[in-house]
């Protein structure tokens, strides 16, 4: 229990550390782009290739990975449909949209909870190695082609998220590490991406505050409501169709409780779509899925 309140405790410290040095505008106004582009085109990848190097790929083979995936990925496209459809949204909102109600924090959050509630952080891997090798690269390279009119296909191919989930994989399969001169700048590549996410996003509480419940949109709710319930509980009904029992279900349904990664936000913050959406959902669910997750490790045999 301890473990997993540290990993709200971490998250909630940083980030009013990057609101506390806005507030008090002991940053210029740009910092928080600033912060925002060095976590995408430097740590994200770094951390990605890191973390896909060092995973153990076998865990991306089971029906807990299904139930939770297709969980994620169905809830998220139909929010995108929705916010089209509904609210009138354009292509990179709903992309935004998508990513906000489906991709999950996995790394903060999920390990520690994972550690507390499953017993063992492993857990946490199969949902950090499918958001970064298929979720976000895509998701991204939508973004990226409708801001730059490029052709989705060489977007993906070309994006740094996906070519250090590429380079990631082929350093696993064929066991090899480069030499410390390569590897160790890498790992404090990655080490900053996560603490300039957080510091970004305490940062756009100044410039753009977050509403109460009641003061929000309809598709802001709804982004909350689809992650912190609907996503967890549609991983509970596509897990127990799949036949899964004991610790494989619980592990579907806490993965997909977990809330919505603060990495959205730099998406959202780089292309320009969609920040409102994000900063609700994110706040919210990191605090709705508290009660979520607590109440599936207790319920679910």
């Amino acid at each position: 229990m301890v473990s997993a309140l540290q990993g709200f405790a971490t998250i909630a410290i940083v980030i009013a550390a990057g609101y506390l040095l806005a507030r008090r505008k002991l940053v210029a106004p740009t910092a928080q782009k600033a912060l925002s582009d060095v976590a995408f085109f430097v740590g994200q990848p770094a951390l990605v290739l890191i973390a896909v190097a060092g995973a153990r790929l076998d865990l991306l083979f089971g029906w807990h990975v299904v139930a939770f995936g297709v969980a994620c990925i169905s809830v998220g496209l139909v929010f995108a449909w929705l916010s089209s459809r509904r609210w009138g949204a354009t292509r990179g909102d709903a992309v935004v949209g998508y990513l906000a109600t489906s991709y999950v924090n996995a790394g903060n959050l999920g390990i520690p909870i994972s550690a507390f509630m499953l017993g063992d952080p492993a857990w946490a891997a199969p949902a950090m190695l499918l958001q970064v090798i298929v979720l976000q690269p895509s998701a991204v390279a939508m973004l990226e082609s409708s801001a730059a009119g490029k052709s989705v296909v060489r977007t993906f191919a070309t994006h740094p998220l996906v070519l250090g989930g590429v380079a990631g994989v082929v350093l696993n399969l064929t066991n090899w590490r480069p030499p410390a001169l390569i590897w160790e700048p890498l790992q404090l590549f990655a080490n900053l991406a996560i603490p300039a996410m957080l510091l970004a996003f305490g940062m756009s509480l100044v410039t753009s505050p977050l509403p109460s419940l009641r003061a929000m949109s309809a598709q802001q709710r709804a982004a909350i409501v689809a992650k912190t319930v609907v996503v967890p509980a549609v991983a509970l009904a596509v897990g127990l169709l799949l036949g899964l029992t004991g610790i494989g279900l619980k592990a579907a349904v806490i993965l997909a409780g977990l809330p919505t990664a603060q990495v959205v936000f730099v998406h959202a913050l780089r292309y320009g779509v969609g920040l409102r959406l994000v900063q609700s959902t994110t706040m919210w669910s990191t605090v709705l899925c508290v009660p979520v997750i607590l109440a599936a490790g207790a319920l679910l045999p």
